[in-house]
């Protein structure tokens, strides 16, 4: 028989205030992990799937998957009182290389970009009082770098 798992952090009853929207690909998880708990809240909460905030688009995901993210959303703005959303897409998504196989990958980091925008936008239309942020996390070598996309559209523009 398996001796059980205890997790050595003590669990905590306060509810989460911020909901982060990702991919749920494997290779990313440690550093969103980080990033979320560094950065983001220390208690967030998590939706993970396949291409991330492209969940958000009924037409770029599929309509079952917009329908189970929006379930969620009403559960958790109703139970966790949310503040904030974030967005999060990461380089080298499958999601939009099987989506996108025409866009090379500067196209598809467009698009990914263009897509956290159309997030943002159909949140604010249901949940106008969630603050949304949108960040892009690319790789420099072989560390994570999680950048606000406001402030990478300020930079391409220098």
């Amino acid at each position: 028989m398996t001796k059980p798992f205890t997790a050595p952090t003590p669990w905590s009853a306060e509810r989460p205030h911020t909901l982060v929207v990702c991919c749920s690909d494997g290779r990313w998880h440690a550093q969103m992990v980080e990033f979320v708990q560094r950065e983001v809240s220390r208690y967030a909460d998590l939706y993970a799937i396949p291409g991330g905030p492209a969940v958000l688009d009924p037409w770029n995901s599929s309509y079952d998957e917009f329908r189970a993210f929006e379930q969620g959303m009403r559960l958790l703005s109703k139970y966790h009182d949310l503040s904030s959303i974030w967005l999060v897409q990461h380089e080298g998504c499958a999601f939009y290389a099987e989506k996108h196989p025409h866009l090379d990958a500067d196209a598809r980091r467009t698009r990914q970009v263009e897509d956290l925008s159309r997030g943002k936008l159909a949140i604010l239309e249901r949940y106008p009082k969630l603050a949304v942020r949108q960040i892009y996390a690319s790789l420099h070598g072989d560390r994570s770098v999680f950048e606000h996309c406001a402030e990478r559209v300020e930079k391409e523009r220098r």
